[in-house]
């Protein structure tokens, strides 16, 4: 019975196994064969040439100072969070938690635009400053430079690290900071000997894993870097290929960048293993708040927390009923969602803004349609086949940037003779696809674990084929986390700008790239627009996590 549960398994995901396989090895290959073959034959030069470039070597330094920094300060903001929030209890925790985890799902093109409109030489901050000061000049210069790369990184990574702290301090016993308290140590003592050695296994999976998405960073570095002394791998790539026009040395330069994604990926999986193996589960009844000083450092960070999530969101709406058009008017006006709709007719890029919104709904529900219903075959097949194996092949998509990814269907598309908008649309839905499957994956493979095998094998007692037992118990069982899975990708592939930007060659407009077009052309009432749109989808998608997380919470319950 073993053997035929295994070979249903093993049948049912074949598809979905060389789907990936041809979806992602394929643009990857035409990429190396880029990097490997010119018309003359094989050849090393072009690699030997990008590994051994001191240019090169100088903008992966960049990168990975970046990379570093961003990882520090998202680590810095969410740590005290997770302190306060896996020792105690306190309403509105879920909440705040969940807001935090919003940011994770914003477009980055979307947090550039609100650090714009918050941070800008005329943005909001800088306008009361002025009031306050009586300056004519901006009190806070942070955009275009260093900082502000580091923040964005930040207010969009930062969940990450509290997620996972708060997840793994819950599930570990407070005996021995109890103990080291009652032998008369402080609390700070308490924690940087005790706390922070226990914490560190989860503290370096955090690092890691916000290190490899702003290792992989495009549209921030692009945006908010201002100039060529900020130009990481990624940007780099896209440089060569988009503007310089020479696509040997872009995927010769992807060759050099993937080697160390590979190594970063690497060192998030061995991390990630260590964090699920270095303590057993045991948790404390949390805590109320009593002291006064819990209550003020709860209510000082929390404050702080939800300025700091709120601030650029609040800021874009806020902008979209603004206009500062002499021509136009000054003023409130709801002049750029009637041109997003239609209403109104707009000379400017906004024209576009109803056939982008309409693109972006298009690619983000067949890419997430797709991506989840293969990561459902796959999570199913690791799991019942206890695939180490497979689990590492399907999450491959993450060593690969989806700027190496663009470049590889840019190659592929060269080879076909076929063109035209609906080629486009195809090439783009699938470097989506590839972008957002491993997240569905990641999304599902808990859940699909966490089903206890014993009720199957009450099925096949019960005269249940294996295929009935899957669709009748499996599938329904996971039929909450797939719709999150779903929701969750949807939201990324709406939000993705890296590919969709080298794909599109000005014959598909989406959501992100007309903030981008809006925000490039200082359209900043009309890219607020765009962007409220974004925010809504997102909160939508938070919306559906939050009831699908609740609902699931009752029935563990």
């Amino acid at each position: 019975m073993v053997k035929t549960c295994r070979n249903y398994y093993k049948i049912s995901s074949i598809l979905a196994r060389i789907i990936l396989l041809i979806v992602f090895l394929l643009p990857l290959c035409f990429t190396l064969s880029r990097a490997f073959f010119t018309s003359e034959g094989f050849t090393l030069n072009l690699v030997k040439e990008a590994f051994t470039s001191s240019y090169n070597y100088k903008i992966l330094a960049f990168t990975i100072e970046e990379s570093v920094y961003s990882a520090i300060i998202s680590i810095l903001i969410a740590l005290p969070g997770a302190i306060l929030f896996s020792t105690y209890d306190f309403k509105g925790k879920k909440i705040i938690l969940s807001l935090a985890s919003l940011c994770f799902v914003l477009p980055s093109i979307l947090v550039v635009l609100g650090f714009v409109i918050f941070y800008g030489n005329n943005g909001i901050l800088n306008k009361i400053l002025k009031a306050i000061f009586s300056s004519n000049e901006p009190v806070i210069k942070v955009l275009y430079s260093f900082k502000a790369i580091i923040l964005a990184h930040a207010y969009l990574n930062f969940p990450i690290a509290l997620t996972q702290l708060t997840t793994y301090m819950s599930n570990i016993s407070k005996d021995q900071e109890y103990s080291s308290q009652l032998l008369g140590a402080s609390k700070l003592k308490t924690f940087f000997s005790i706390t922070l050695v226990r914490i560190l296994p989860s503290l370096i999976s955090s690092f890691l894993l916000i290190f490899l998405y702003c290792f992989t960073s495009f549209s921030i570095i692009l945006i908010l870097g201002g100039g060529p002394e900020f130009t990481t791998l990624e940007v780099e790539i896209y440089r060569t290929n988009n503007i310089v026009g020479n696509s040997t040395k872009a995927a010769a330069l992807s060759v050099f960048a993937l080697l160390y994604n590979i190594i970063i990926v690497v060192l998030c999986i061995i991390a990630s293993k260590r964090v699920k193996t270095v303590e057993g589960v045991k948790r404390d009844h949390l805590r109320k708040v009593k002291s006064l000083s819990t209550k003020v450092i709860l209510f000082i960070y929390i404050t702080l927390l939800l300025i700091f999530i709120l601030r650029p969101m609040l800021g874009v709406i806020y902008r979209s009923f603004v206009s500062t058009s002499n021509r136009l008017g000054t003023g409130f006006s709801f002049r750029s969602y009637q041109e997003l709709f239609g209403i109104k007719t707009s000379v400017s890029s906004m024209k576009d803004a109803f056939k982008a919104l309409l693109n972006s709904l298009i690619i983000g529900f067949s890419s997430a349609f797709f991506a989840t219903l293969l990561s459902l075959k796959l999570s199913l097949y690791i799991t019942r086949m206890k695939s180490s194996l497979g689990e590492i092949c399907s999450m491959l998509p993450m060593m690969v940037s989806s700027v190496t990814v663009a470049l590889g269907f840019t190659l592929v598309r060269a080879k076909i003779p076929v063109r035209g908008v609906f080629v486009s649309y195809i090439f783009i839905m699938l470097a989506h696809f590839v972008i957002i499957l491993p997240f569905a994956l990641r999304t599902i493979l808990p859940a699909a674990r966490a089903i206890d095998e014993n009720i199957l094998y009450s099925s096949y007692l019960l005269g249940a084929s294996t295929r009935k037992a899957s669709k009748s118990v499996e599938i329904p069982l996971l039929r909450n986390v797939v719709i999150k899975a779903f929701s969750f990708s949807f939201a990324l592939s709406i939000g993705e700008i890296n590919a969709t930007m080298t794909l599109s060659e000005g014959k598909i407009t989406t959501l992100p790239l007309l903030l981008y077009r809006l925000i490039n052309s200082y359209n900043y009432q009309g890219a607020c627009a765009v962007g409220s749109i974004l925010i809504l989808i997102a909160l939508i998608v938070f919306f559906i996590s939050e009831l699908i997380g609740g609902k699931n919470g009752k029935t563990e319950s």
